[in-house]
């Protein structure tokens, strides 16, 4: 990582040289009128400088990444990509409203790509206005039906409205179209167990298990099982493996961001205050200290 940083900024450098070399190329004839620089220079510097944005990405550098795609719309103000790719750098630079304009401006070029609306509702997610979120899930989902991704958002978001059966719906259009997509069918179990439905939600939280080795299927898998049987050895074994892959799951603040039920919840608390869990909740909360 330490040694990208003077390449990348030698080729700032060399950048801003460029355009001042194709203006100052343009005031060199001696005619009444100014030659216009040359378009294809600047659109291959701002691909260039995209590709490069998107390394400092990759490695965390999110302000540097995001100076140099404001030279890069400079030089190209109509590349979506480099819309897109800022709006990316501005979301993990928690500047979510700046994320939000980039992003409209991103619609503006391509009002037909889908994936720019979902990026947009996950913003606004992130605002913590599913509403907004939800509008601008069903824009996209109004160009191509057929897409899990934008179902799940939506799900989340009728999640964060407190519309559980609608978000329920949406899961399952969601895993329909891609029977794998765990992260949908273990939606589908949160939900169930909110709703009170215990034997489906447990064979949503195993399925999702078998098809990922992720925590939160896991660990809620453990929880209903514990609902069941406070000495159940395998919800104790499951709730044991979940926090040591995840340990942040052991905070209720944390299962809230993950859009947990208030039933769960409640519930794994319960958990983790048996005297089997004990070492492993102590453990879980010192490395999230």
């Amino acid at each position: 990582m330490k040694k990208i940083i003077p390449t990348i900024y030698q080729f700032i450098i060399c950048i801003s040289l460029l355009e001042f070399s194709i203006i100052n190329r343009s005031l060199e004839a001696f005619s009444p009128t100014i030659n216009e620089p040359n378009k294809q220079e600047l659109e291959s510097s701002s691909i260039q400088i995209g590709k490069t944005a998107i390394q400092l990405i990759q490695f965390g550098q999110n302000q540097e990444a995001i100076n140099l795609l404001k030279l890069g719309i400079k030089l190209n103000p109509k590349e979506i990509a480099l819309w897109i790719s800022l709006a990316e750098a501005q979301i993990r630079s928690n500047k979510k409203h700046e994320a939000l304009s980039s992003i409209n401006e991103a619609i503006k070029l391509n009002p037909k790509e889908q994936n720019i609306y979902f990026t947009k509702a996950s913003i606004y997610m992130d605002l913590n206005d599913p509403q907004k979120g939800k509008v601008s899930v069903e824009k996209g989902l109004s160009i191509n039906k057929n897409n899990e991704k934008g179902y799940f958002l939506l799900g989340n978001c009728e999640i964060m409205l407190n519309n559980y059966k609608s978000a329920l719906i949406a899961f399952k259009k969601s895993s329909k179209i891609k029977p794998n997509f765990w992260q949908a069918i273990n939606n589908e179990g949160l939900l169930l167990y909110e709703l009170d439905n215990l034997k489906e939600a447990i064979k949503k939280f195993r399925l999702a298990s078998k098809i990922s080795n992720d925590a939160e299927p896991m660990l809620a898998l453990a929880i209903a099982l514990f609902s069941i049987d406070n000495k159940s050895t395998e919800s104790i074994k499951l709730a044991k493996n979940a926090l040591k892959s995840n340990p942040q799951y052991v905070s209720n603040k944390y299962q809230a961001k993950q859009l947990w039920g208030k039933k769960l919840q409640k519930l794994a608390q319960v958990l983790f205050r048996i005297k089997e869990m004990e070492k492993a909740v102590e453990e879980a909360k010192e490395k999230t200290q």
